[in-house]
């Protein structure tokens, strides 16, 4: 699947909403579908095929370091853009959580094959801790004021795509691959229709809108050009190179996660700036990851 493709897919998606034929919530099922069906599939079948090998270890490692990068310095920079305290949780929290799963994944697919997407999944698992647990630290203390360590626990438990690469280093490290073969072609069906659905639903999620220009900037500002220099001196702190390099700065540029949106929603954050937020860093993904690519 080329680059051109994937972007179509996206606009297929939209023009399918514009001309009325689906509507928004039936990307909502969609990417419920992929959440909880098939993703965990690709994920799975990419992480049982992957060798493994100590140096990964850096992957989450960087994964973890560039998103604590970025929601420290959202924090640090809140104050001139004077926003209320729920446009604050929600500028703090989709400045540091990183739509890799929905987003990320696809291209990684396209570009580097099931070791590339191996390589980000592991990328994922670090940032993912950290959205799963201080994200949804910052959603309660913003919005309504409660968390408790047992919800954020229930969250990490509940989270699919965190659920099969565990379960997949499981089997892959302890050589069961054999046992599931049988269901392999099953996988491999699951896995192909990945990349297609996320993008389609990408393309009927879209609504960019400006709200609140000067917070939005921000974000923007921290999730693809700050959280990249912080990629870049992780990159040199570590002398990585090849597929690390390459992972640890592109998947260090994702949008934010739509795991923001639930948050937004669930916790009584700004959603309307989360949600017109993630529709215009979705368009801004489309056109620079694919020219990261290119460049690195």
């Amino acid at each position: 699947m080329s680059n051109l493709t994937v972007v179509f897919l996206v606009v297929l998606g939209y023009i399918l909403k514009r001309g009325g034929v689906v509507r928004k919530e039936f990307a909502d099922s969609m990417i419920k579908l992929v959440f909880y069906v098939f993703l965990p599939a690709t994920l799975f079948y990419s992480l049982t095929q992957l060798e493994l090998e100590s140096k990964l270890l850096i992957l989450p490692l960087s994964g973890f370091f560039v998103a604590l990068c970025c929601y420290i310095f959202a924090y640090l920079i809140r104050k001139p853009f004077h926003m209320d305290r729920k446009t604050e949780g929600s500028f703090i929290i989709t400045s540091g959580a990183m739509n890799q799963a929905l987003f990320i994944y696809p291209f990684f697919l396209v570009y580097k094959g099931a070791e590339g997407l191996g390589y980000a999944a592991f990328y994922d698992f670090g940032q993912a801790l950290l959205s799963l647990t201080l994200g949804y630290y910052i959603a309660t203390r913003y919005g309504r004021g409660v968390s408790g360590v047992k919800k954020t626990l229930e969250n990490m438990l509940r989270f699919p795509p965190l659920l099969a690469l565990v379960f997949a280093l499981t089997v892959n490290y302890l050589g069961l691959y054999p046992v599931i073969k049988p269901a392999e072609a099953f996988i491999i069906m699951l896995h192909n229709c990945t990349t297609p659905l996320i993008m389609l639903s990408l393309g009927i999620f879209l609504e960019p809108r400006i709200s609140k220009p000067a917070p939005m900037l921000g974000v923007i500002f921290n999730r693809f050009i700050f959280s990249l220099c912080a990629a870049a001196f992780f990159v040199f702190l570590f002398q990585l190179s090849g597929l690390e390099k390459t992972t640890v700065l592109i998947a260090s540029a994702a949008p934010p996660a739509m795991l923001t949106l639930v948050y937004s929603v669930e916790e009584k954050l700004d959603t309307e700036f989360t949600a017109n937020l993630i529709s215009t860093t979705i368009l801004i993904g489309l056109l620079y990851i694919p020219l990261l690519f290119t460049i690195l």
